[in-house]
């Protein structure tokens, strides 16, 4: 449950959805996440049923399942470690040129190879 349109974008982009309170949980444990915020006074006025806050669920079966997900990786695992290299390639590029201009760099290459090996 959120106000803010800038959490509301990210959730969206991570697959929830905008959903009414009566489909909300009744759990306290849940509800006593909102204790916090400015409009709880409001939310339980009107008994939980309505707030300022908008209320976004996440649904599983609207996603895709990890099976699928590990499917879609083994199909196409040497396509994706050759995007991984590109990658490595195209943004390691200004750092590779500071180490052959003698501009520091050897604990740079360290921490680069070891994010990305």
């Amino acid at each position: 449950m959120t106000t803010g349109l800038a959490v509301m974008k990210i959730n969206s982009e991570l697959g929830y959805e905008p959903v009414t309170y009566s489909e909300l949980t009744q759990d306290e444990q849940f509800w006593a996440g909102c204790k916090s915020c400015v409009n709880y006074e409001i939310l339980m006025s009107k008994e939980r049923k309505n707030c300022m806050c908008t209320a976004m669920l996440y649904d599983p079966k609207d996603h895709y399942e990890p099976e699928e997900t590990k499917a879609f990786f083994e199909e196409n695992q040497s396509g994706l470690e050759r995007l991984l290299r590109f990658k490595q390639w195209k943004f390691l590029k200004p750092f590779r040129r500071k180490e052959k201009n003698g501009g520091g760099g050897s604990s740079l290459k360290v921490f680069f190879n070891s994010l990305f090996h």
